[in-house]
C-alpha cells in the first residue's frame, strides 16, 4: 500500500512537471499596444535574487540604445522575470524569456510597481538582433517573428508562415511606431 502511494505521488509530480506551455502568437502590433515601453538595448548583466516571498527571480540590466515607444529618463533599465539559479536552488518558468550577456535585443515591456520592465508575452516580447554578414543589415527574430537563419532559407516554406519571413530591425521599428512602409 505504501509503495503504491509513493508511485502514485511520483507519477503525479512527474506528470505535472512535464506540461508544455502553449503560446497564442501575438502580433507585433498587439505587443506594441500592450507595452508601456519598447526599447532597443544591449544586455549588460544578469543576477538572480529572492523576493520577500522567497521566490527566485532574475534581474537583467539593459543599456538602452533607442526608445521606440514610451519614455526613459536614463539609458539603463532593469528587466525582471521569474526563475533562475540561486545557490543550489533552481526555479523555472515555462516559456520564460532568456537574456544573454552582451546580446542586442528589442524588448516589449510593461512596468511593475518598482518601474522595472517585465517582458510582454513571456519569450514573445523579446527579439534577438543579429547583423547579416552578407548585407550588414540588422535582423530581428523571436519565437514567432523573423527567421533565425537566412542562409538556409526555403522561400516556399516561409511564404506559408507570414510571421517567419525575414524581419529587419528597421521594419520592426516601423511597425512598432505605426508608420507606413
Amino acid at each position: 500500500m505504501k509503495r503504491e502511494l509513493i508511485l502514485m505521488v511520483l507519477t503525479f509530480v512527474l506528470a505535472s512537471s512535464l506540461r508544455a506551455i502553449q503560446f497564442t502568437p501575438l502580433s507585433i502590433e498587439q505587443m506594441t499596444r500592450e507595452s508601456a515601453l519598447v526599447v532597443q538595448a544591449i544586455v549588460l548583466s544578469k543576477s538572480c535574487q529572492r523576493d520577500s516571498a522567497g521566490r527566485i527571480f532574475t534581474k537583467v540590466e539593459l543599456e538602452v540604445t533607442e526608445v521606440w515607444k514610451g519614455a526613459l529618463s536614463k539609458n539603463h533599465l532593469a528587466v525582471v522575470h521569474g526563475g533562475g539559479i540561486l545557490g543550489d536552488r533552481k526555479a523555472t518558468v515555462s516559456g520564460q524569456v532568456e537574456y544573454g550577456l552582451g546580446e542586442e535585443v528589442v524588448v516589449f515591456l510593461v512596468l511593475n510597481h518598482r518601474d522595472e520592465g517585465v517582458t510582454v508575452g513571456l519569450a514573445q516580447g523579446k527579439f534577438h538582433i543579429k547583423q547579416e554578414a552578407a548585407t550588414g543589415e540588422k535582423l530581428a527574430h523571436n519565437l514567432f517573428h523573423g527567421e533565425t537563419d537566412t542562409r538556409s532559407r526555403d522561400v516556399s516554406a516561409l511564404d506559408s508562415l507570414p510571421t517567419k519571413r525575414r524581419l529587419t530591425v528597421a521594419e520592426l521599428k516601423r511597425r512598432v511606431r505605426g508608420e507606413r512602409p
